[in-house]
């Protein structure tokens, strides 16, 4: 129980990753902000975590992050709600792949939405009561596309370059505060976004969710004076 009394926010925490991520923070006693579009995955990761933790707190909250109102809803109920927020996972992400000459402006506007103006909008609503405490984590999950690109996912990786820039950004100007920020790059995910589910071989080789999410988890339980600014998760064996 080494998150107790800490409050997290996941986003995109009905499937995945941002599910794992909801489990192993709430295995380690954290109070849980669960939040992403369909209400019905969420309540059903919450009985989960629920029926394995019955003592802890769980709010959840959907929201759609395409809507700048929605994110500002989320961090005023989610403050209302446990009065600080210690540690936000900017999880949630989408994808759109096509080759560079078939882009679509509605997809390409969407990503941008979800991928990176939402994770700034979250930033920009809970950080002041980080630097007022002096104390917070933010992580993001960006992937290994938004260092090296991927063919045919040009929009994808452009949206996870500027996520990464992002945070690297905030991270100078609130390190001062003692605030930490963490960027995660997975490379080829178990997950209906990332790689497929199922008992295949190669669904079984790649990266499994829960993978990142202790990955996640050790970087968060770092001792306060120390941070790991970005990792990069690979398969061994993909």
């Amino acid at each position: 129980m080494r998150l107790r009394g800490q409050v997290c926010l996941v986003t995109g925490a009905s499937s995945g990753i941002g599910r794992a991520l909801a489990q192993r923070f709430a295995h380690e006693g954290a109070d849980l902000i669960l939040t992403a579009r369909r209400r019905h995955l969420l309540e059903e990761v919450a009985r989960e975590i629920q029926h394995s933790r019955p003592e802890g707190r769980l709010l959840v909250l959907p929201a759609d992050l395409r809507r700048p109102e929605d994110i500002d809803s989320l961090a005023r109920e989610s403050l209302a709600a446990f009065g600080r927020v210690d540690i936000v996972i900017n999880n949630a992400g989408i994808g759109y792949f096509a080759p560079a000459t078939e882009l679509a402006l509605e997809p390409v506007e969407e990503l941008w939405q979800v991928n990176v103006r939402a994770p700034m909008l979250l930033t920009r609503a809970l950080l002041p009561s980080m630097i007022e405490r002096r104390s917070g984590t933010l992580l993001y999950v960006a992937s290994l596309a938004g260092k090296y690109g991927v063919k045919e996912g040009s929009v994808y990786a452009a949206t996870k370059f500027a996520l990464r820039g992002f945070a690297w950004s905030v991270f100078q100007e609130v390190r001062q505060h003692n605030i930490r920020v963490i960027v995660l790059c997975p490379g080829s995910t178990a997950t209906p976004f990332g790689g497929g589910v199922g008992s295949g071989s190669r669904s079984e080789r790649i990266l499994q969710p829960e993978d990142v999410a202790d990955i996640a988890l050790a970087a968060v339980l770092l001792p306060p004076t120390a941070t790991v600014s970005e990792l990069e998760l690979r398969p061994t064996n993909p």
